[in-house]
């Protein structure tokens, strides 16, 4: 329960003992004060508050409000009036913040602070009004002074509230000691300008506490600015009680000095607190911009992509980081752009060159491949891509872009590559061992009928003819036998050798198995195909002693329609027609 009442009760306390010192104070006409805080403290109350709690806010202050009143003499309607007046004030503004203001309630943005001056405007514009109403002596002046007084209140009590409400409960007052001192020297340094110009009426000196004020703004920001405006209004108004100070040269009455010195605070407000909060947007924009510079460098050292830009109107180079290191430098200063030519490897460097030129004189964007040659003698391949700058409209164009490291991803592509060349190689040896006759280097039989296959199917298509020839080794069970498997073998080999030397371009030779060869023979009639193996017997036939060897060989033409199958069933029968005949003889099939 104490949790719930304690602040509102607070709130209650300060409204009260604000007005008491603010009316203590007053030296104007109808009892008007030069400052009213109270209506700041409430109406930051409201914008704390929760919607829930907001009412006893208001109840405790209305209390505080009408205490005052009677206190200060004014009693009756006089005293409900003006609390009616400054409870409207806070609650319609702090109404317009919370429901109808599309910005964020801050004070270093300066939309928000745009909004909550607007707020603050009507809301005062309202209470004044409503007091005016209820006056003893309404009047134009009691209005301004009003309006003047209450606005002072909120524009400056309510930020100064609710910054250092906001740097208290995020905690930013505990640690900060030199914060603290810096804040503490400067809020002395107004208060020490605010008492010499106010505490003599001698010299106009109202631009000092203005110059003050702007330095705390500068320094400190919004707060800066709201509490150096509190401070040189607190201090006024002593001074203007007690008749001292610049406002008492104005040759007027009470009403019109104190006039005079709110117009002045609202001057001295509307000059800092809206330069706080642009000072406050620049910072963190530069803050975002820091915040940003440090994830690029960070991706770019990840990725090793550094960025440039190049003026061509002084052919100045800018470098990221990233590049220098690509570059294998170190220093933050880029060389000339000749020298980051001149960095290039000297076979890349009029590539380099040309697609710069290009690209300026075209107005168009480039990339391009190329090594560089880092001091210590490494090469390095990078890859850049550029784009016309054109931001650049009130000189030369320039030139910005990217630079990538991608000397692994060029290792990795030649290993590749090498890789590739490998594996082809190896697929061809083992194409050429899977259709290769080990022994004798020619066709195999799977080969060989894929050879016959094709020819086959292209004369069914074109029409050529085609012939196949097979042959074998008259007696090759007798040299086995006689000079042994080894001699065999050599045998094999010879006679598959001087066979392959007697073809055409286009024919294929193949051992079939044991001692049987199959020639296949595109593009060739019966008659053609007879001249080639008679060709092949007789070089076999003088092709070597010890021992020598001929071939009996059958012959036969595709015939139309006629399947492989059954052309090499003619040409075989006509191959042990060959050898019924005597040997070393070829056949033509019927």
């Amino acid at each position: 329960m104490l949790r719930l009442i304690s602040p509102p009760f607070a709130t209650g306390i300060a409204y009260y003992l604000a007005a008491m010192m603010s009316l203590y104070l007053t030296r104007g006409g109808n009892g008007i004060a030069t400052l009213w805080p109270s209506s700041g403290i409430l109406f930051a109350a409201l914008l704390v508050a929760s919607p829930r709690r907001a009412g006893w806010h208001v109840a405790a202050a209305a209390l505080a409000s009408i205490l005052a009143n009677v206190g200060s003499g004014n009693v009756g309607l006089t005293a409900l009036g003006f609390t009616a007046a400054n409870m409207t004030e806070s609650v319609l503004a702090a109404w317009l913040l919370r429901t109808r203001a599309r910005c964020r309630i801050t004070f270093t943005d300066p939309a928000g602070l745009k909004c909550f001056c607007m707020a603050a405007l009507l809301g005062t514009t309202t209470s004044a009004s409503i007091a005016a109403t209820v006056a003893p002596a309404p009047s134009i002046g009691f209005w301004c002074s009003w309006f003047a007084t209450d606005l002072l209140g909120v524009l400056v009590v309510t930020p100064l509230l609710m910054i250092v409400g906001a740097a208290f409960q995020r905690g930013r007052m505990r640690g900060a000691r030199a914060t603290i001192r810096e804040a503490a020297g400067i809020i002395g340094v107004v208060v020490l300008v605010a008492g010499l110009t106010f505490w003599q009426s001698t010299y106009p000196l109202l631009f000092l506490p203005m110059m003050a004020v702007l330095f705390a703004a500068f320094r400190l920001g919004p707060l800066g600015a709201a509490g150096g405006v509190l401070i040189v209004a607190a201090i006024s108004s002593v001074a203007l009680s007690v008749g001292s100070g610049p406002p008492a040269q104005v040759h007027a009455g009470a009403l019109a000095r104190s006039l005079f010195l709110q117009f002045y605070l609202l001057a001295l407000f509307a000059a800092a607190l809206p330069v706080a909060a642009l000072l406050a947007a620049r910072q963190r924009l530069t803050d975002r911009l820091a915040s940003k510079m440090r994830l690029l460098e960070l991706a770019e050292t990840a990725a090793q992509v550094g960025h440039w830009r190049l003026d061509t109107g002084t052919n100045t180079v800018t470098w990221s980081r990233e590049v220098f290191r690509i570059h294998g430098m170190a220093g933050d200063v880029p060389p000339s752009l000749d020298a980051a030519i001149g960095a290039y490897h000297v076979d890349d460097r009029a590539l380099v060159s040309e697609r710069l030129d290009e690209a300026i004189h075209g107005n168009h964007g480039f990339t391009f491949t190329a090594r560089i040659v880092r001091p210590d003698g490494e090469v390095r391949h990078v890859f850049s891509r550029g784009e016309i700058d054109g931001r650049a409209d009130d000189g030369p164009v320039g030139l910005f872009g990217i630079i990538q490291d991608i000397t692994d991803q060029v290792a990795h592509e030649a290993a590749l590559e090498d890789a590739r060349v490998r594996a082809e190689e190896a697929a061809a040896r083992a194409t050429i061992m899977a259709e290769t006759d080990q022994l004798t280097g020619i066709a195999n039989r799977r080969r060989t009928t894929t050879a016959l296959e094709e020819a086959v199917g292209a004369s069914r298509e074109s029409g050529k003819p085609v012939s196949i020839a097979i042959f074998d080794i008259d007696h090759f069970k007798r040299i086995n036998d006689t000079y042994g498997h080894q001699a065999g073998d050599e045998v094999l080999k010879r006679v598959a050798a001087d066979a392959g030397g007697e073809l055409r371009s286009g024919d294929t030779i193949g051992r079939f198995g044991g001692e049987e060869f199959v020639i296949v023979l595109p593009d060739a009639t019966a008659s053609v195909a007879m001249m080639v193996a008679e060709r092949v017997r007789v070089a076999i036939e003088a092709g070597g002693d010890n021992p020598c060897v001929t071939i009996s060989i059958g012959v036969a033409e595709l015939a139309t329609g006629e399947a492989c199958d059954t052309l090499l069933r003619r040409a075989d029968q006509a191959l042990y027609m060959a050898k019924r005949e005597g040997r070393n003889v070829l056949r033509l099939a019927a």
